[in-house]
């Protein structure tokens, strides 16, 4: 993979396959975004209509504290934080502020940002997401441009590169690590009703956890290997974020009050 870029020949939208949270994603271009800028203000409305945000192997000790650690029922899983029932995010306040001392996953700190990938050129390219609150075509005295007079990409720019670029890192070792779990069985289909404050049931499905039993039963040479790979860890912080499910329904409770 070569470097990851801010101004490619093709910006413009970026085309099907949207991440979560992302609604018109854009490669950044000194042209295209010669005025545009980021508001300053805090906002995170935009992750207010979903109940799991993807995180990385680097936050499962924070994460673990805050939220249930699953992983997603797709054909290569990927380990997500569940933050609320049915569509809601609890954790965003009426201010579109995020709960006080409740760890923020990266994946929500890097928006509007994120890193888009051109298999054919094998090169990523840093977009943002022009649908975003606190995306502005122009500039205003509450946000921070993106590029400079002279088309070179400010602080906010380069900032925002580092970041992905460190997150991007994170998700391939991440990858790797549900790979291993995945090839091993230690991942197996959840499924729960919760009865919730006002009296309705819901079904939580469509998730994997990890298989505590399947776990224990892992061959020496396998056991070792995880070990040497520092999965282990990883492993027992998901196991034990599970308490944090009495955590949500207080927070349900609270939010549909």
């Amino acid at each position: 993979m070569s470097g990851a870029q801010t101004n490619g020949k093709s910006g413009g939208n970026i085309p099907s396959g949207l991440p979560l949270l992302y609604k018109l994603p854009s490669a950044l271009d000194s042209r295209r975004h010669a005025q545009a800028s980021i508001s300053k203000l805090v906002d995170y409305s935009f992750a207010k209509q979903t109940n799991s945000l993807p995180i990385n192997l680097a936050e499962f000790g924070q994460a673990m504290r805050h939220y249930p650690i699953v992983f997603s029922n797709d054909k290569e899983p990927v380990p997500v934080v569940i933050v609320g029932m049915e569509q809601n995010n609890y954790f965003i306040k009426p201010d579109n502020s995020w709960q006080d001392g409740a760890y923020i996953p990266a994946y929500v700190r890097q928006y509007p940002f994120i890193f888009f990938e051109r298999p054919e050129e094998k090169k990523l390219y840093l977009c943002v997401d022009e649908a975003a609150p606190q995306f502005s075509a122009t500039k205003t005295d509450n946000s921070k441009a993106l590029y400079t007079a002279d088309g070179k990409p400010t602080a906010l720019t380069n900032n925002a590169m580092k970041f992905c670029t460190a997150f991007y890192q994170h998700h391939i070792i991440t990858r790797n690590f549900c790979a291993d779990l995945k090839e091993h069985k230690l991942l197996q289909p959840y499924q729960s009703e919760i009865t919730l404050s006002s009296g309705k049931k819901t079904k939580l499905s469509g998730f994997q956890m990890i298989d505590e039993k399947a776990l224990n039963a892992l061959p020496d040479k396998i056991f070792l290997e995880f070990r040497k790979k520092g999965w282990l860890a990883f492993i027992y912080f998901s196991l034990a974020s599970t308490s944090n499910w009495k955590n949500l329904a207080e927070l349900e409770a609270k939010f549909t009050a």
